[in-house]
């Protein structure tokens, strides 16, 4: 990010609702520069579920509103991946931002430099993180024990917006667990401590229900070999993420 520029956010909303008008404000109110995603309502669901794992692996379908967030965030990455040269902010309208949140964004900016790595500034709860750097005297970044599943806010460049797009265009499972599994699709995920974001809506969810069913015992025994495997590949990716520099 040049000196003195102001840092982009991407925020997914739909048009002129309430919290549009609240993201909007708060984005103004802490000096950064607004770029609005419209939010997609899915009202039947598409050829990018087709073909979906979701239902074999995690037991329940995709719901139509799992699939209009995970379009949304892919539009955000399709847009960033054409138009942006450096890092930019993605949130969900119903972010909060603490103090102090512009200087540590602004702080996180001028050090990303790679071409693999996201930084997430919000999760469902605070992970333990290795080798860890100092952005300001309160404020680090490091590789998570564990990656996050809640993506309220985080910061991508146009190199690992594409990576996400490629391996996207099949929705297996939301746009939180997608992140979350970031060795797949080839990058890393850092986190920022503390975080400089929060959810203030309570956890209210906008993508509806999500059904559950019995599994056979055959399905049911795919699904935790499908686990185990994943979560196998998880711990070999902290290895290997651990070898590069933050």
């Amino acid at each position: 990010m040049a000196q003195n520029e102001k840092l982009k956010v991407y925020f997914i909303s739909e048009k002129d609702s309430p919290r549009y008008h609240r993201c909007l404000q708060r984005i103004k109110d802490i000096g950064l520069e607004p770029v609005h995603i419209t939010a997609i309502r899915p009202l039947v669901f598409g050829e990018e579920t087709q073909g979906s794992m979701r239902s074999k692996y995690w037991g329940s379908p995709l719901t139509l509103g799992e699939v209009g967030c995970f379009l949304a965030h892919r539009s955000a990455w399709l847009q960033i991946a054409k138009v942006e040269s450096g890092p930019v902010l993605v949130v969900e309208d119903d972010v909060g931002f603490l103090p102090d949140a512009t200087e540590i964004f602004s702080a996180v900016a001028k050090r990303y430099n790679s071409k693999r790595d996201f930084i997430r500034f919000y999760s469902d709860w605070v992970r333990s993180c290795y080798r860890k750097v100092s952005i300001n005297n309160q404020t680090t970044i490091g590789i998570p024990f564990s990656p996050g599943n809640c993506s309220v806010a985080y910061m991508i460049g146009p190199e690992v917006a594409e990576r996400l797009c490629v391996h996207s265009k099949t929705l297996h499972c939301p746009s939180d667990d997608f992140l979350g599994q970031s060795w797949i699709h080839g990058v890393r995920e850092i986190h920022c401590s503390p975080f400089p974001c929060i959810h203030d809506d309570e956890k209210v969810s906008t993508i509806g229900y999500r059904p559950k069913f019995n599994l056979s015992l055959s399905a049911e025994f795919q699904r935790s070999f499908y686990k185990f495997k994943n979560s196998l590949l998880k711990r070999m990716a902290l290895l290997k993420a651990l070898t590069r520099a933050v």
